[in-house]
């Protein structure tokens, strides 16, 4: 009975040492890779607007001027379209009904920033610019997360080698990691009072003047290492 009490004593001892050791030396770190990258898509927002007090003659006008505006998309193969939201909405004056108001919304997306430009003037006269917005394209950033995520891992690892060999042991154990792809916020084209001057300008159908500019894309390694005296449980 006492032999068996010894072993179940060592037993338990021996995983406690175990368990204390798996927590010994535990560092957390990360590492940050970021560029800044040309925006190389824009999104525009169109609304074929018309307001008065018969809804019906309303409906036909902005039906006609969409089929308009997306036969004019057909000379610009290179411009994606898309009708939305179509919307009737009553305009009141003293809680009343005085007129109105038929919308309908036709979303672009291209890559060619000189013929969105060029459309955009075009057609003006039948459709207003509600928002434009540079951003990049999804193959764009998940390529440039990719190369960004190399980047990170090396600078983590480099900082877990300077850590290890600043407290003197001949290398450490990956414990485990994660990779935060990070955030970008498109940033827009105009702001409101730009779009108005826009709109204005483009009524001769003048190109409308655009500038992509950049978005920062980030990729962050955090991770947790545990510095070891033993080669053979050192991570590669």
């Amino acid at each position: 009975m006492k032999k068996v009490l010894f072993m179940l004593a060592g037993f338990l001892f021996s995983h406690v040492v175990i368990a204390e050791s798996l927590h010994y030396q535990i560092i957390n770190l990360d590492a940050t890779a970021q560029t800044e990258v040309a925006n190389d898509e824009l999104i525009a927002q169109l609304q074929v607007m018309r307001s008065g007090s018969d809804t019906a003659r309303l409906s036909q006008e902005v039906n006609r001027q969409t089929a308009w505006v997306l036969d004019e998309l057909k000379s610009y193969p290179d411009i994606e379209a898309r009708t939305t939201a179509y919307q009737t909405r009553p305009i009141y004056r003293d809680s009343k009904i005085s007129s109105w108001q038929v919308t309908q919304t036709i979303n672009l997306r291209s890559k060619d920033f000189h013929a969105m430009s060029q459309l955009l003037g075009d057609i003006a006269d039948m459709a207003n610019i509600a928002s434009l917005q540079f951003q990049l394209s999804d193959s764009l950033v998940e390529n440039t997360r990719n190369t960004l995520m190399i980047e990170a891992i090396q600078k983590f690892r480099d900082k877990a080698s300077l850590i290890q060999q600043q407290f003197g042991q001949p290398g450490y154990r990956l414990v485990n990691l994660s990779v935060d792809t990070g955030h970008y916020f498109p940033q827009p084209a105009m702001e409101r009072g730009m779009l108005m001057s826009a709109d204005m300008a483009v009524k001769s159908s003048a190109p409308v003047a655009l500038e992509a500019g950049s978005n920062t894309v980030s990729v962050t390694v955090r991770g947790t290492i545990q510095l070891v005296s033993d080669p053979s449980h050192i991570s590669p």
